[in-house]
C-alpha cells in the first residue's frame, strides 16, 4: 500500500472512496480532473449481497481506486524529526511515536511525511500517519466489494490538505498560508497550508456551537475592600503588551476559542507566513459560524467553495448528506506529483 505523499502517475478515470460496513462515499473524475459523479449509498434494509450488488451497479472505475480512512481510523502524529539519514527516517520515527500510537506498533502501518517545506531548518518537525493493519485491510476489502481496486490508502488530513490547495492556487494563494475547517461528524478538523504543503492539522470537538446562546452571567457579588499591602499575586506570565481584545470572549463558542489558540501558535511558530484566509464548511451551521468567527477572530473567513477547484460539485451532490460525505474525500483526486522525504 502506497500512502498519499508517494503519489502515482495520474490514470484515465481516478475514483475515490470512503467506506463503512453499512455505507459507501464516492467521487470520480477523469484524466483532466473534470469531476464526472459523486454519492453516498447506505445499505439500510438490504442484505449484505443486496447491498454490494448495488454498489457493483454504480460502475466505479475499477483500477487504481484511492481509500480514505475516516478521522476515528487513522492518526497524524507530529514529532520532532530525528537527526538520521533519510532511509532511516521511518524506522527512527516509528520507534519514537510507540508509546503514542492506539494499539501495538507490530500491528499497525506507519508513514512519515516532513511538516512544511523541505528546506532545512532547526528543530525539524514530522507528520507521523498511523493506522491499523486490520482497519486498512477492511476498507480495501470493502471497496473490492464495491468494484474498486485499492492502489493507494489516503487520510483526510491529506485529503483535506490537496483540496485546500487548490481552491489557494484558484484564489491566486499558492503561497500565501491558508487555513481551512471541515466538518467530519463529531469532529472539525482544522489544516494550515502553504505552498501545496501541510504544516498544521488539528481536530477539535464539535458540540454545536452554536445551537443556543450562552447562558447570562449571574450580577457579581459585592467584593470587601482588600489590602493589598498584605495580598499575595501571582505572576502567570501576562504580556502587557498584548491588546486587551487579543482573544475571545469568555463567552464565545468553545470552538472559537481552540481556533484561536491554533492561530496564536501559528503566529509563534510561523511568523512568516501569516494567515490569509480561513475556509469554513462545517455544513448547515457554516453560514452561522462564519458570521461569529469573522466578528471575533482577527481573520479573513470566508466559505469553502469545492465548485472552485472542481466545477458542477454542487450541482452533483445533491443533498447535504451526500455533500457532507463527499466534501472531505474530494482532495484525495487530486494527487499528481511524487514527494520526497
Amino acid at each position: 500500500m502506497k500512502w498519499p505523499w508517494k503519489r502515482k502517475a495520474a490514470a484515465a478515470d481516478r475514483v475515490v472512496v470512503a467506506s463503512r460496513p453499512d455505507r459507501l462515499a464516492y467521487a470520480w473524475c477523469d484524466a483532466t480532473g473534470r469531476l464526472k459523479g459523486c454519492g453516498l449509498e447506505e445499505r439500510g434494509r438490504d442484505s449484505l449481497p443486496d447491498f454490494q450488488r448495488r454498489l457493483r451497479a454504480l460502475s466505479l472505475p475499477a483500477r487504481g481506486g484511492t481509500a480514505v480512512l475516516p478521522l476515528a481510523d487513522a492518526q497524524l502524529l507530529q514529532v520532532e524529526a530525528p537527526a538520521v539519514k533519510a532511509e532511516e527516517l521511518k524506522a527512527a520515527a516509528r520507534w519514537r511515536v510507540k508509546d503514542q500510537v492506539d494499539g501495538r506498533l507490530d500491528d499497525m502501518t506507519i508513514d512519515v511525511m516532513v511538516v512544511g517545506d523541505e528546506r532545512p531548518r532547526p528543530n525539524r518537525q514530522l507528520f507521523v500517519a498511523a493506522a491499523a493493519n486490520a482497519t486498512i485491510q477492511q476498507c480495501v476489502e470493502r471497496a473490492r466489494s464495491a468494484g474498486v481496486e485499492v492502489a493507494v490508502v489516503d487520510i483526510a488530513e491529506t485529503a483535506q490538505r490537496n483540496l485546500q490547495s487548490e481552491l489557494a492556487l484558484a484564489a491566486g494563494l499558492a503561497k500565501r498560508a491558508t487555513a481551512a475547517l471541515v466538518r467530519h461528524g463529531a469532529v472539525v478538523l482544522l489544516t494550515i497550508c502553504a505552498g501545496g504543503e501541510l504544516y498544521y492539522a488539528r481536530r477539535i470537538d464539535w458540540d454545536a456551537p452554536l445551537a443556543a446562546p450562552p447562558a447570562p452571567k449571574p450580577a457579581p457579588r459585592p467584593v470587601a475592600a482588600l489590602a493589598f499591602e498584605s495580598a499575595d499575586f501571582v505572576d502567570y506570565g501576562a504580556d502587557s503588551r498584548l491588546p486587551v481584545d487579543a482573544a475571545p470572549p469568555g463567552d464565545a463558542p468553545r470552538l472559537v476559542i481552540e481556533l484561536q489558540r491554533s492561530f496564536d501558535l501559528w503566529e509563534r511558530s510561523w511568523p512568516d507566513l501569516p494567515l490569509a484566509v480561513l475556509w469554513v464548511d462545517v455544513g448547515a451551521e457554516s453560514d452561522a459560524l462564519i458570521d461569529v468567527l469573522a466578528g471575533t477572530l482577527a481573520q479573513q473567513v470566508a466559505p469553502l467553495d469545492a465548485g472552485a477547484a472542481f466545477p458542477g460539485f454542487d450541482r452533483l451532490a445533491r443533498t447535504p448528506a451526500v455533500r457532507a460525505a463527499v466534501l472531505p474525500i474530494l482532495g484525495a483526486l487530486l494527487r499528481s506529483e511524487t514527494r520526497k522525504l
